[in-house]
């Protein structure tokens, strides 16, 4: 099921647990929005048109966070004048998860438990740039302590440990460091293979 909504003097089409960015609401994180604005709405049954919305339709959502757009440069020149101005912009919007559509009072569509997986890439990306740590956000496997496994194989030897199904290699020299140092020896022309590092 899909609906189209207007707002900030745009349209769009929405689904449930989809994330977009409109033009800036006034509301915090954390609470809901409605949209009465519904120009359509769109299910298996069929494709209903507003004249100019439909009648009794609104679309509820939740503020996920208050964000800003990419910098656009506005650079403007007059030949022959010796004038130049450059100015950046960047654009304040919202950025919403659609909670579900209803019809006079009755739910047409909700939002399922478990959001899909371009949705739940968009909000830890966005997590990543607002500063809010990713694994924080709620995902199938939540990330463990320091020093707790799921297991160990039987066949598992000392220092390998299963993590969610993967296997980690045991602990020894940082391989960072490893290439930085046969790096060095490739630049003074000794033979990498036969660099020693510290453990």
């Amino acid at each position: 099921m899909f609906a189209v909504i207007r707002t900030g003097g745009k349209q769009y089409r929405v689904t449930p647990n989809a994330v977009l960015k409109v033009e800036k609401l006034e509301a915090e994180p954390g609470t809901t929005v409605t949209f009465t604005d519904v120009l359509a709405l769109g299910s298996d049954a069929g494709l209903t048109l507003g004249a100019p919305t439909v009648a009794g339709a609104s679309v509820t959502a939740t503020v996920v966070a208050q964000d800003r757009l990419d910098k656009i440069i506005i650079f403007k020149k007059r030949r022959r004048q010796n004038s130049r101005r450059r100015n950046g912009h960047r654009q304040h919007v919202t950025v919403l998860r659609i909670a579900g559509f209803s019809q006079h009072g009755q739910a047409l569509a909700a939002a399922s438990a478990e959001p899909d997986a371009a949705a739940m890439d968009a909000v830890e990306g966005l997590a990543e740039i607002s500063g809010v740590d990713p694994a924080l956000v709620e995902t199938d496997h939540p990330p463990l302590p320091s020093g707790e496994t799921h297991g160990t194989s039987s066949g598992s030897t000392a220092g390998t440990e299963h993590l969610h199904g993967l296997t980690a290699e045991p602990l020894g020299v940082d391989a960072a460091a490893e290439d930085a140092a046969e790096n060095e020896a490739v630049v003074y022309g000794e033979d990498p293979t036969k660099v020693e590092t510290k453990e």
